[in-house]
């Protein structure tokens, strides 16, 4: 489901279904499965604020993600140990464990462009 904020206020709806409002994220998901359960209807409520600024920030995340897994790959492929890849990329052990783990990318396969 998607937020949006208006002024002060937190907003989201579903279509044909639930509208709801709050001052706070929290105050908002409380109200739609309030108005939900009005409905009968019982589910888990996933919110995801929305803005350009929210949009771009995810963006940038993603393409850290990216980059934080070819460094670890690069890195492992190179003979470096969890411990140091963690300290070079300056994350958990932990996390490079499981990027580690990972099945490798996939790489696109791209045609030849042929003379005519």
């Amino acid at each position: 489901m998607v937020a949006r904020l208006h002024d002060d206020m937190w907003t989201a709806s579903i279509p044909t279904t639930a509208y709801g409002s709050g001052r706070t994220l929290k105050a908002l998901h409380d109200d739609l499965v309030r108005g939900l359960a009005l409905l009968g209807v019982t589910v888990h409520v996933t919110i995801t604020p929305v803005s350009p600024e929210l949009d771009r920030l995810r963006r940038a995340e993603a393409t850290y993600d990216t980059a934080l897994a070819d460094a670890v790959t690069a890195l492992t492929t190179q003979g470096s140990t969890a411990r140091d890849t963690a300290e070079a990329t300056r994350v958990s052990i932990t996390r490079v464990t499981t990027l580690r783990a990972r099945p490798p990318a996939r790489l696109a396969r791209t045609r030849r462009k042929r003379d005519p």
